[in-house]
């Protein structure tokens, strides 16, 4: 049983802990929140012996760059195979398919499930934007794209996507100082992707994360009757987005991104009461839910008049990221003591 807990550039590193993970989103946008002070501090945190877990966006974050703006952590020096003066033609979802980066392009060859060789078997989770490596200097290859599914969709010629992609590195690992850094290109986070979710676990246990004492009593509300009514007034209003998308830096975020974060929580607001323990929503959450909701409405209203809402957007996307954010911080503290009242009834 792990201790999680969800951090901003805030409360990075402040509860000390074994293992930093960086998922997917917007490198440069993570660099640009983090600044120079909190890339330091993760930068240390791996030199004292933390370890570090990259996954798409984060993995990009974590590598040596001379990209503008050329603020990464610089953890690993790992060339890039999807990275090109002169990328292949696009044939589909060209707002998926590259960005510029310091006179060159990172592009993306294909978007979808990917299959993954690793320990003498394969796996199968999404691609999305992620890496692809040609090597790594002083570490090792853990996993490399073997191809991809039918429901897979090509970006370039099968010819340009295979030469890109096959044979490369889709996770690797280094050390850093005292610690190590992990790097994965696909989501084997994803809720989806059982089998490789089983991987990201053991992952996480292999790097030396460790057991957890259970978290203290923590403040907030057992009334969730107000919580599932706003969570289902949200899974409505978004559907009516439907086919909106917004730029936000450099990363296009569909509609489809807000029933993420929303039905994420409304599955885990269903759940029953579990060993004695009931779910304690943040005492918030009510509050950051209606102006959530509102902010859909508006959005769709303004869209329908044919005004840009893209601020609005962005709006939304950080408070749906607070919202979520400490919601599952409440969620997996239940779910940790339940586990260990379970335990101790066993």
């Amino acid at each position: 049983m792990l201790r999680v807990s969800f951090v901003d550039s805030r409360s990075l590193l402040r509860s000390k802990p074994d293992v930093l993970i960086f998922s997917g989103g917007d490198g440069f946008r993570m660099a640009e929140e983090l600044g120079e002070d909190g890339l330091s501090r993760v930068r240390d945190f791996a030199s004292a012996g933390g370890v570090y877990i990259g996954i798409c966006a984060g993995a990009y974050l974590a590598l040596r760059s001379r990209s503008s703006p050329s603020s990464s952590l610089d953890l690993v020096r790992a060339p890039i195979a999807n990275l090109s003066a002169d990328p292949p033609p696009n044939i589909a979802l060209p707002e998926k398919y590259l960005f510029k980066c310091d006179g060159r392009h990172v592009f993306h060859p294909v978007r979808g499930d990917v299959i993954l060789s690793h320990s003498g078997g394969t796996i199968t989770a999404p691609l999305f934007g992620g890496p692809c490596w040609s090597s790594v200097e002083g570490g090792e290859v853990l996993a490399q794209y073997q191809g991809w599914t039918v429901g897979a969709t090509l970006l370039v010629e099968e010819d340009a996507a295979q030469q890109t992609l096959i044979g490369k590195g889709a996770m690797l690992s280094a050390g850093h100082g005292k610690g190590k850094v992990w790097l994965i290109g696909p989501h084997l986070e994803h809720p989806d992707r059982p089998e490789a979710n089983l991987l990201f676990g053991r992952m996480v246990r292999e790097v030396g994360a460790l057991s957890m004492i259970p978290p203290p009593p923590r403040e907030g509300t057992e009334e969730l009757v107000a919580i599932r009514r706003l969570l289902s007034e949200a899974r409505v209003a978004y559907r009516g987005l439907e086919g909106a998308s917004w730029t936000i830096g450099r990363k296009v975020w569909e509609h489809e991104k807000i029933g993420y974060f929303v039905n994420a929580m409304w599955e885990r607001v269903q759940e029953r009461e579990s060993n004695g323990q009931k779910l304690l929503v943040p005492g918030m959450m009510e509050t950051e839910l209606s102006s959530i909701v509102r902010t859909i409405r508006s959005i769709r209203r303004d869209l329908a008049l044919g005004q840009d809402t893209t601020e609005q957007a962005e709006r939304l996307f950080e408070a749906l990221s607070t919202c979520a954010s400490s919601f599952f911080d409440a969620y997996f503290d239940w779910k940790l003591k339940a586990s260990l009242a379970s335990g101790r009834r066993g």
